[in-house]
């Protein structure tokens, strides 16, 4: 957790359920490092102070509290998701408002959708290099391939996949433009309906609904389509 942490004094950490570390949290607490994240379905929670909240916030419970063996305490906040979930949220910052705080754990869902997008689309399987720089470097090269590649179908007019065009630009690539336009454009003699077509909209629903209910785990699973 602590290579997670950045320097800036007024920053706001804001992680999943994967990194649960009463330890880490008090000292986070004792040297004033903010932090948010959600708590598991199992943590200890002792009450030590309930606090009223504002019914049409859409909040539906704030208190004081301390976790399991926790020395210091923090504030926990409770809302209900899209699907009528509750979601329980702590955090060690006391001035920010209730509904801030559970707006701000709902957009932290754009970054898992960032990369998810990112395994999907850029092909980013695994990182060559684990230096900042070599991380930094092969994520610029795969949005330029991805990039030039939508370019490229863009000016052919080509109909079919994204996926397609790289794999026809990568076999042909070598060969003349005229060649692979040929290539390109000619008739399939396949008989079947070919490859399904990805529902993104359906995809983002079921991904939003899963991640609502605590369901993440498959977010590092490369092979994994919500739709099946």
């Amino acid at each position: 957790m602590d290579g997670l942490m950045v320097i800036e004094k007024d920053a706001l950490h804001v992680f999943d359920r994967g990194y649960f570390d009463f330890h880490k949290f008090d000292e986070y607490c004792k040297n004033n490092i903010r932090f948010c994240t959600r708590i598991k379905e199992n943590t200890i929670v002792h009450v030590i102070e309930e606090l009223p909240v504002t019914p049409s916030s859409g909040v539906i419970r704030e208190a004081v509290v301390r976790l399991g063996k926790m020395k210091y305490p923090v504030r926990l906040v409770e809302s209900l998701d899209s699907q009528g979930n509750p979601m329980k949220i702590i955090i060690n910052d006391a001035k920010m408002s209730a509904q801030e705080i559970s707006d701000l754990y709902r957009n932290r869902w754009k970054i898992e959708l960032f990369f998810k997008w990112m395994k999907q689309h850029l092909i980013l399987k695994k990182c060559y290099g684990k230096s900042q720089n070599a991380v930094y470097n092969q994520i610029y090269i795969a949005m330029i391939t991805f990039c030039l590649t939508l370019l490229m179908k863009k000016k052919v007019s080509y109909q079919e996949t994204l996926l397609e065009m790289l794999e026809f630009l990568g076999e042909y690539w070598w060969r003349s433009f005229t060649v692979f336009l040929k290539e390109l454009f000619k008739k399939s003699k396949r008989t079947s309906s070919g490859r399904r077509r990805m529902n993104h909209k359906k995809t983002f629903q079921e991904t939003l609904s899963q991640y609502e209910s605590g369901d993440t785990e498959h977010l590092d699973d490369l092979t994994y389509d919500p739709i099946f």
